[in-house]
């Protein structure tokens, strides 16, 4: 058929690692039919911002979803997506016959794209990087406060309590 043309869809969901059964369980609008053909296949339940909830196989739910819960997780994304298109400029660029013959106006264009991609892809790097990095080290210091009250608490249990009593 000639008259398909490509699109590329964008969708905000919450889903969770769960089984057809157990989706079919918990709300998904799905057949009896899909449970059986999908038995003991890795799954999630999904839920889009109207409510519906659906389920689907874990490969393919995989293909086309991330997690985007923190703006460490966004900016992952972002990266990955811009690196892409900093490849696919890079081959128009440099592989012959990557991209239909380019004029030299079109190509100084596209290297100055690519500069400013690759310009922007390390800023937004260098931003996750410290994201990342303040999210460890949060984690590290909740880890360090639990210990010490754990530390605490053990040795409040061994002298007794303030009134002298063992817990």
């Amino acid at each position: 058929m000639d008259g398909f043309k490509t699109y590329i869809g964008t969708k905000k969901v919450k889903a969770m690692p769960m089984g057809a059964s157990a989706a079919k369980r918990n709300g998904a609008n799905i057949t009896k039919e899909t449970i059986i053909n999908n038995c003991g296949v890795q799954g999630y339940l999904v839920e889009y911002e109207d409510g519906y909830r659906s389920w689907s196989p874990a490969v393919i739910f995989q293909e086309s979803y991330m997690v985007a819960e923190s703006y460490a997780d966004r900016m992952a994304i972002e990266l990955m997506e811009v690196g892409k298109r900093i490849c696919k400029a890079t081959e128009a660029l440099y592989l012959p016959g990557a991209v239909p013959i380019m004029n030299e106006a079109e190509r100084h264009a596209l290297r100055e794209q690519l500069a400013a991609m690759r310009t922007y892809f390390n800023i937004l790097l260098h931003r996750f990087k410290n994201a990342v990095e303040k999210s460890v080290a949060d984690e590290l210091m909740k880890a360090d406060e639990l210990m010490k009250k754990a530390t605490e608490d053990e040795d409040n249990n061994e002298k007794g309590g303030e009134d002298g009593t063992v817990d």
